[in-house]
């Protein structure tokens, strides 16, 4: 696997590869400094307002660690890398309960399933039924009552959770950064089922969230595939390549699907590192269109479009029948931007610097911006109603509207 570090730095390499006039290495064969773009100047058309922040924990030096809160029931559920789980009010950031990981195990579970350098919780939070479940540095999923925080039920996993775990009436789905996919029973976390695929040798760290739509599981996998599983079976169905390998080397090679899918009218949109995005017909089994693209952080849609966040921090805007580019902004390259997420007529993001960036969906103008974490907020925006939640990297859940 790429550690954090590595990733950044093969990002920026790929990023000025692509740049005319640019080369890899300065004068003395050192490869060349990318810096992000400072923020371009705008009119502000919108105000952001921090309506309330709660500390959740401490946060992660873990990059890959990407704890997004999770709205359910009028309730929100934040977690943090330290191990802290709560519940609060939507309105206020009232604390409802507030649960610690390592209370659930005892003292020779903690001995040999954590150690002092690794972070507790490494993916979730997903929240569906009467639960809250997260997957543990322990190589567990644990699932948690809803009303009161108590546990429910633990089980082990094949490897590493890193992506939100999805719940659906009686099941919940997993997946690990091993390839695997895997179904548990909401009641008492018993596996019902697992489906394998082969990865490359070499992938960046993480995964996609696997979407769960009627009958069906979509999956998107490091080998740059994208896969229908039967939700009751795991049995496959559809199987459709989104990046295809290129070049000689391993890092050449790289075509994982690791940011946000989605899924509207019956299509599936796609985006792989250095590969394509794509717009799938899922009752079909047919590429709709596909056009030449490199994400890791993943795709979002709104006002007839698919908005892409590419590795190199552009925003693009894509026709969602044709693929047409609509429009292109690349003013915040390198900034290391997260998945779009739409709200009205808006379009929402976060950066490494902890800003909070506003779009109109219609042209990508720049209408707002609101800095709320110092160290950066990578987990990406949650949009409920017509509020925005974002978990920035220290460990404090924010909460936003638009005035």
């Amino acid at each position: 696997m790429i550690n954090s570090r590595q990733m950044r730095l093969l990002i920026w390499s790929l990023a000025l590869s692509a740049m005319s006039g640019c080369s890899w290495f300065g004068g003395d064969d050192e490869p060349e400094e990318i810096k992000p773009n400072p923020l371009p100047g705008f009119n502000q058309e919108v105000r952001l307002e921090v309506l309330w922040n709660q500390k959740i924990g401490g946060g992660s030096g873990d990059r890959a660690i990407r704890l997004r809160p999770a709205i359910f029931a009028g309730r929100v559920f934040a977690a943090s890398a330290d191990g802290k789980i709560k519940a609060l009010t939507t309105d206020k950031g009232r604390i409802i309960w507030e649960a610690e990981v390592k209370d659930f195990y005892t003292k020779e579970e903690l001995s040999f399933g954590f150690s002092k350098d690794l972070d507790v919780i490494t993916g979730g939070v997903g929240a569906g039924g009467d639960l809250v479940v997260v997957g543990t540095g322990s190589g567990e999923i644990l699932a948690l009552n809803q009303s009161d925080g108590s546990l429910a039920w633990k089980s082990r996993v094949a490897s590493e959770v890193l992506s939100q775990p999805q719940i659906d009436d009686d099941l919940v789905v997993v997946q690990s950064i091993d390839g695997k996919v895997a179904a548990y029973d909401a009641i008492d976390g018993s596996r019902k089922w697992v489906y394998t695929t082969n990865i490359p040798s070499l992938t960046l760290r993480g995964t996609a969230t696997p979407i769960i739509s009627d009958d069906v599981i979509l999956v998107g996998f490091s080998s740059g595939r994208v896969t229908l599983l039967d939700r009751e079976t795991g049995f496959p169905g559809l199987d459709q390549r989104v990046g295809v390998a290129q070049g000689d080397s391993d890092l050449e090679r790289l075509v994982d699907i690791d940011g946000a899918m989605v899924m509207e009218n019956g299509r599936l949109y796609a985006v792989s590192f250095q590969g394509r995005i794509i717009g799938i017909d899922i009752a079909a089994g047919r590429i709709l269109w596909s056009e030449e693209a490199s994400s890791v952080s993943g795709l979002g849609t709104g006002f007839g479009n698919v908005y892409l966040a590419s590795s190199d921090s552009q925003i693009s805007a894509y026709n969602a029948d044709n693929g047409r580019e609509v429009w292109r902004v690349d003013a915040l390259l390198h900034r290391d931007i997260t998945a779009p997420v739409t709200l009205g007529s808006y379009l929402a993001f976060t950066d490494f610097e902890g800003y909070l960036h506003l779009m109109a969906q219609s042209d990508g103008r720049f209408v707002g911006r609101r800095k709320i974490d110092g160290s950066g907020v990578r987990s990406g925006i949650v949009v409920e109603g017509d509020r925005l939640y974002a978990m920035g990297n220290k460990g404090s859940l924010f909460v936003l509207d638009i005035r």
